[in-house]
C-alpha cells in the first residue's frame, strides 16, 4: 500500500486561502448592499424642495371643486417624483403616488394640476409631499422629511 496525500502544512494553506477568498467574496457583495441603502439615506437628505412660495406671502396651491393646483421648485438636488398626501375635513385621504410628469430639477419649477373631486373629499387641511428618488424598481421614497403645508386655500 503505497498511498500518498497532501501533507497537513499544505492543507492548512489551502483550507485558509479558501476561507479568505469566501469572506472577501461575501464582504464584497455586503459593503454593496450597505453602500446602496446608505447613499440613498444621503440623497435624501441632501434635497431641498417646496411649493413655490409668492412675493407677498402665501404658496401657490389651491383646490377648487375638481382639481388641486401647485407649483413645485426643487433648490437643491433632482427629484424625480413626488408622492402627495392631502388630509381632509372628511375621514378620507387623498393620496397620489406620482405626481410629476418629469423629474423635478433644481431652478425649474413644475406646475402639477390633479384631479381632486371636492365633493368626495372634503376641504383640503393640510398637503405632505415625499420626495422620490429613482425610477422603477430603484425608486426609493424619502420617508425621513416630508415637506408639509398647511395653508391650502380654494382657488379664486
Amino acid at each position: 500500500m503505497n498511498k500518498r496525500g497532501i501533507s497537513p502544512l499544505i492543507a492548512t494553506v489551502v483550507l485558509i486561502a479558501f476561507a479568505v477568498a469566501l469572506g472577501a467574496v461575501i464582504m464584497n457583495w455586503g459593503s454593496h448592499l450597505v453602500e446602496s441603502s446608505s447613499n440613498q439615506s444621503l440623497k435624501c437628505s441632501d434635497l431641498s424642495f417646496s411649493i413655490h412660495p409668492f412675493p407677498n406671502g402665501g404658496y401657490d396651491i389651491c383646490y377648487d371643486n375638481n382639481t388641486l393646483k401647485l407649483t413645485l421648485e426643487s433648490y437643491k438636488g433632482r427629484i424625480d417624483n413626488v408622492k402627495l398626501i392631502a388630509y381632509t375635513k372628511g375621514d378620507k385621504l387623498f393620496t397620489v403616488k406620482e405626481i410629476l410628469s418629469a423629474p423635478l430639477e433644481p431652478g425649474e419649477p413644475q406646475r402639477v394640476v390633479l384631479d381632486f373631486n371636492r365633493g368626495e373629499y372634503g376641504d383640503i387641511l393640510d398637503v405632505q409631499l415625499y420626495p422620490i428618488i429613482g425610477r422603477g424598481e430603484k425608486a426609493y421614497l424619502c420617508k425621513e422629511a416630508p415637506v408639509s403645508f398647511g395653508e391650502v386655500r380654494p382657488c379664486s
